[in-house]
């Protein structure tokens, strides 16, 4: 799981923003972002309701201009209801260092173990024979691409807008107004939605407000690998 994390984590100059942030668990305001690895394999024989679930935090996250909550921060849950056709997860706690605080969260989207593999893959041939990361160009879940070059570079959208930066803590969209903040996505693209690589679900609920995250699959045999990642936001 590591590996698959550090594959997109690319670096790039922090903006003014990072300047004197601490790292702590604070509550994410509404609209923040949580971009979150699954760290175990799902399958409808191997789960079963009430199950704790964890997921893990791939990227810091900004939640006041001097606070941000750290990589490796766990979002912790249970299955509420599993079958052959379905499965329902409720994420209600971040945790780090032997504390909680509660949290409500819709999804956002959903990738595959494969497909964020491949966001650490580089587009480019002669990128491939470069050793060094921070070199490379590569493409985010949702089609965003990650141009980087002497460690430094920018997000760009299909339309080739810059609409976000990496660092080393992880990869952010842009504000999207003056004194907000940056949102975290991991390896999604500032505007991915919908599940990326899941041919066999289809989303018929996205939680928040206490209610649980469920997918619905087209066959009985259907599973979710460690490593598959999800993007979720924060709601009241």
């Amino acid at each position: 799981m590591q590996c698959l994390i550090a594959l997109f984590l690319v670096l790039i100059a922090a903006p003014v923003y990072g300047a004197g942030v601490m790292k702590d668990l604070a509550a994410p305001p509404p609209g923040a972002t949580l971009p979150v690895v699954i760290n175990r394999t799902l399958k409808p024989h191997h789960v079963r309701p009430g199950q704790p679930i964890s997921a893990e935090l791939i990227q810091t996250v900004p939640v006041s201009a001097k606070v941000e909550l750290p990589k490796g921060a766990k979002l912790d849950g249970r299955v509420v209801k599993v079958g052959g056709s379905s499965i329902s997860i409720l994420f209600d706690r971040l945790g780090w260092k032997g504390r909680t605080i509660p949290v409500r969260v819709k999804l956002v989207a959903a990738a595959a173990m494969m497909n964020v593999y491949d966001t650490g893959v580089p587009l480019s041939g002669p990128d491939r024979g470069t050793a060094s990361r921070s070199d490379w160009t590569t493409r985010q879940v949702g089609g965003d691409q990650i141009f980087l070059s002497g460690g430094s570079g920018t997000v760009y959208d299909r339309y080739s807008q810059p609409v976000g930066y990496a660092d080393y803590t992880g990869v952010y969209a842009n504000p999207s107004a003056p004194g907000k903040l940056p949102r975290a996505v991991g390896p999604f693209s500032t505007t991915a939605s919908g599940l990326h690589g899941f041919p066999e679900f289809s989303i018929e609920s996205t939680g928040g407000a206490g209610l649980p995250i469920t997918l619905i699959a087209s066959k009985p045999n259907w599973v979710i690998r460690s490593g598959s990642a999800l993007l979720l936001e924060v709601v009241r």
